[in-house]
């Protein structure tokens, strides 16, 4: 019965979950014009899809938990307890993010022996990540009160949708800091 109610639950969303791997490849694709451009925006990527389906996938277990230990619940959502963990997240993005891009910038200098402008570089991880973030966080608070309030499992429900849609999000999130960054610098 578990792996009945289990399957009921995941698999709709883990097909959607396909459909959202594509998305994000085809933005991805998009992007070309702006590797060409922009010298060590390629390397950004993994390290940024891979800091938001982290941090989200984990704000998303956390919160969860929360709920089933009944330290955040329906009538008291907005507590102490939801207010750290979305100040921890927020905080995480900002750090990790300055840092991939430094990361970045190092590794396309020293390997690739290419000169990006490390302003442009770390910027766009930046504004990238910030602003991920704050979707990202707002959605997963979303997604745990929708599924709670269905009765659903959420660790059935989060950990997909969030690592699916944080990836699409992160990647339209690169592609248009780094089209905003490429136009103010």
């Amino acid at each position: 019965m578990l792996a009945k109610t289990m399957l009921k639950q995941s698999l709709p969303l883990l097909l959607l979950c396909g459909l959202g791997g594509i998305i994000a490849g085809n933005t991805l694709g998009l992007m070309r014009d702006l590797f060409v451009s922009i010298p060590g925006l390629i390397v950004v990527i993994p390290g940024i899809i891979a800091l938001r389906g982290n941090i989200s996938t984990a704000f998303g277990s956390r919160i969860g938990s929360a709920y089933h230990l009944g330290i955040i619940h329906e009538e008291d959502f907005w507590n102490d307890a939801l207010l750290q963990n979305v100040i921890g997240s927020i905080l995480l993005s900002i750090f990790v993010s300055a840092v991939i891009g430094i990361l970045a910038y190092f590794t396309t200098f020293f390997l690739f022996h290419l000169t990006p402008d490390p302003l442009e570089l770390i910027s766009i991880v930046l504004i990238a990540g910030i602003t991920s973030g704050l979707i990202l966080t707002a959605l997963t608070i979303g997604i745990i009160y929708i599924v709670f309030k269905r009765g659903y499992d959420p660790d059935n429900i989060t950990g997909p949708a969030l690592a699916t849609v944080g990836d699409i999000i992160t990647m339209l999130c690169i592609f248009g800091s780094a089209l905003l960054v490429e136009a103010f610098l």
